[in-house]
């Protein structure tokens, strides 16, 4: 037999082996003549649809960023005319004779651990949430057509029951350009992804962040306290506040310049020189402070007299007559040069000519509010990363319907009036949106009054919402300009009820703020760990009950959430009837275990609904108990180096064997992607009323800015009082025990050094 026939053979037998097996694999893809089904995790694939074994490339854009490439172990089988690919999770039922989204793809669960989906493009009616763009004009729900008035008509913003969590235990996501979407049924698709996770959230979320790319690192000094205002503050006034908050023994991180620092109105670029005659001198003061800079800025349009913005059109390809258009609906008279946001060529010339002199001047980060999208969300991320070296924070109003926002730290809520409703609102917003990886910021006290007479200044809300903001994904003070405050009737003698200046508020309120951004400070050991879990895990610091109790009903509601992965949060959100002075009373959900106040120390059996009266100074914090909650001991700034550790640990109602792998790196550069990074696992093995131990190991790992030696502090709650404390075997004669509370300083010692804390109830030999 030549060549030829062999060939020939060889290809008929080919043919008929094809035709018969009607499916080709490769890798974690089958490909089967209209569909091809790639198996990404044991519980997740995708599906595209294609004619003839022929299909599109997959490609990565801003929707779709990665796609998994481990092998993942699965079956083919065929029956009929019907095909079975399973892992040991779920089996993936193809029948080509059905279009793929009413039946031709199902999944039948291998357990009963995962749902049974039935069709692709069925209805999501039990979705739990996503992200809202922004809460602009809204009093709560309700979106108010004009600012400064609550009269004016309103309609309901909801926030979009489109996130990637389902009660019915399945979520499926459409991948078209640039986008990763809800599917629903009817919709244009490049392809399908579907994740079935059941009541495991977690596997959801790791599953959707292997394609749609991790929640970033956030830098460091992002976690404490931000301070805004709108108002025309020049250098010194800067200079004034950030003493004052010094003085007043408040944290502060960041300020941001509001629209202080430029003239020309809305859409200027040129610094105020009466107010900040040498910017460059200013912000070098702000970096021996350690205090970050940010500023407000208005993007989309130019003033068309502005020096520059011939040489813009120039880099950007515009033709300068022609791009001049009326300017915004507050000043129309004053005409401007439009530009696409998310036109990279547009944008680089903005950049390049507007805003890199002024990164280079000494600012740190951007706050955007103008025209934006999930380009310029983007290129925002881009350009300043690049440009600094360092992790950026471009504060931006979010996009709503897509499933991309995480990869953009962060959202703020835009212009809301000063309601209670309202900070209940951004509660549910920061929830929902956690769903889908965000980390909301809100405006602590509310941005605008409620009308031309204002509303009598608040000390109450404002307290409160400072400590909802202590427990939120990001703190930041923020309200409206001065004179929107002023009305006599409601602000006698002339103060400014929208002041967001803690000592402005009487000594009650300010004690109240203070312990709020101390609180924040201190936890920021425990914070940034939960951040560095989230960028590996995908499970966000502030997130819904449900995530960790999802086959409990009452942990799917909107006014708790949980802290990081020990501690459950039920902020104070209505007024007391007596203002500032009065006491607070709200019920809330206590998951099943042992738990304690974290203001009180009280221990309360959960699995229940309980009720807790606050003063202004506290509200509805619980730890569970067995918890190790690694803090510091609050300084000017949270980016401070970490030289006392204090570990604060609540006893178990039995015996404990509890774990914390704390996360430290520099905080502001991406060397931790090259593991310059330090993990230190703290141990706490703990019973109900014997011995406890804590052990903290030796570091794994380091970064050149890491401290050499530390500080520890034990706080144990709960515990009987004992009647010794060693460290390292010596006795430590440096403890107090007051009302259930143990406090012993155990010294300085080499972080390289493992240190072990013994406490006992007697003075046996360990």
């Amino acid at each position: 037999m030549n060549l030829k026939k062999i060939l020939t053979v060889l290809l008929l037998l080919s043919a008929a082996w094809t035709e018969a097996k009607e499916y080709r694999r490769a890798g974690n893809a089958v490909s089967f003549r209209k569909a091809r089904i790639e198996v990404l995790s044991p519980t997740m694939f995708s599906v595209r649809e294609g004619d003839g074994y022929r299909f599109a490339p997959v490609r990565t854009d801003l929707g779709v960023v990665a796609l998994p490439s481990a092998p993942v172990e699965y079956t083919v089988a065929q029956t009929g005319g019907v095909f079975r690919i399973a892992t040991d999770r779920m089996t993936v039922v193809y029948d080509p004779s059905l279009p793929l989204a009413e039946g031709g793809v199902r999944v039948e669960p291998a357990d009963g651990s995962l749902p049974v989906v039935a069709r692709l493009d069925a209805e999501d009616g039990a979705n739990l949430g996503g992200v809202v763009g922004a809460l602009d004009n809204c009093d709560g729900p309700r979106c108010h057509a004009e600012q400064n008035d609550i009269t004016s008509k309103w309609e309901y913003r909801r926030i979009p029951m489109d996130g990637i969590l389902s009660r019915r235990g399945y979520t499926v996501l459409k991948h078209t350009p640039d986008a990763l979407n809800l599917y629903r049924a009817g919709e244009a698709f490049d392809e399908l992804y579907v994740m079935c996770y059941g009541e495991d959230y977690r596997t959801a979320f790791a599953d959707f962040y292997a394609v749609a790319g991790p929640i970033p690192m956030y830098p460091k000094w992002s976690l404490g306290l931000i301070w805004s205002r709108w108002k025309d503050y020049d250098d010194e006034d800067y200079k004034r506040i950030v003493a004052r908050f010094r003085e007043e023994r408040i944290p502060l991180d960041a300020v941001i310049l509001d629209m202080c620092w430029h003239v020309d109105h809305w859409y200027g670029y040129k610094y105020d020189t009466v107010n900040f005659p040498d910017m460059r001198a200013f912000q070098r003061w702000c970096d021996e402070q350690h205090v970050k800079t940010g500023f407000n800025h208005h993007s989309g349009c130019i003033y068309k007299d502005d020096p520059k913005v011939r040489e813009f059109c120039r880099r950007a390809g515009l033709d300068y007559e022609r791009s001049i258009v009326a300017g915004p609906s507050f000043e129309p008279e004053i005409c401007v040069v439009q530009y696409d946001t998310r036109n990279e060529r547009h944008f680089k010339a903005f950049y390049d000519l507007y805003l890199a002199d002024m990164i280079a001047d000494g600012f740190d980060f951007h706050w955007v509010d103008g025209a934006n999208s999930i380009y310029s969300s983007e290129l925002y991320r881009k350009y300043l990363s690049e440009g600094t070296g360092r992790r950026p924070l471009v504060l931006n109003r979010l996009h709503s319907y897509t499933l991309c926002n995480h990869r953009y730290p962060a959202g703020f809520s835009g212009d809301t009036y000063a309601t209670w409703a309202t900070m209940r609102y951004t509660l549910e917003a920061t929830i929902k949106g956690a769903n889908n990886g965000v980390n909301w910021s809100h405006d602590i006290g509310g941005y605008m009054p409620q009308g031309a007479d204002g509303y009598i200044p608040d000390g109450e809300m404002f307290a409160r919402w400072t400590q909802l903001g202590a427990v939120s994904p990001l703190m930041r003070f923020h309200a409206k300009k001065d004179v929107f405050w002023f009305p006599a009737k409601s602000c006698p003698d002339g103060w400014d009820g929208g002041s967001r200046l803690p000592w402005e508020w009487g000594p009650t309120v300010e004690e109240s703020l203070r312990r709020s951004v101390r609180l924040r400070a201190a936890l920021n050991p425990y914070i940034y760990t939960m951040m560095r879990r989230a960028h590996d895990t995908g499970v966000t610091l502030c997130r819904g009950l449900y995530i960790d109790y999802p086959g409990a009903d009452e942990s799917y509601r909107y006014d708790e959430f949980l802290f990081g992965d020990a501690m459950l949060a039920a902020p104070a959100m209505r007024p007391s009837g007596d203002g500032q002075h009065g006491l607070t009373e709200r019920s809330l959900w206590l998951p099943e275990g042992l738990w304690y106040d974290y203001f009180t120390a009280e221990s309360v059996a959960g699995g229940r609904e309980i009720s807790r009266v606050s003063d202004i100074c506290t509200f509805p914090l619980y730890v569970k108990a067995g918890a190790l909650i690694p803090m510091a001991v609050p300084a000017d700034c949270v980016s401070a180096p970490l030289e006392t550790l204090v570990l604060r640990a609540y006893a178990p109602a039995a015996a404990c064997h509890t774990e914390f792998d704390l996360y430290e790196d520099e905080g502001e550069n991406f060397d931790y992607e090259r593991g310059a990074c330090r993990r230190t696992l703290l141990v706490y093995d703990g019973t109900a009323d014997g011995p406890q131990r804590f052990t903290v190991e030796a570091p794994r790992g380091s970064y050149p800015e890491a401290v050499a030696e530390r500080t520890y502090r034990v706080e144990l709650v709960g515990a009987p009082e004992p009647a010794s404390v060693t460290v390292n075997g010596a006795a430590c004669g440096d403890w107090t025990w007051r009302d259930g509370v143990l406090t012993a300083e155990c010294g300085t010692f080499p972080v390289a050094e493992k240190v072990t804390i013994e406490i006992r109830r007697d003075h046996e030999n360990s």
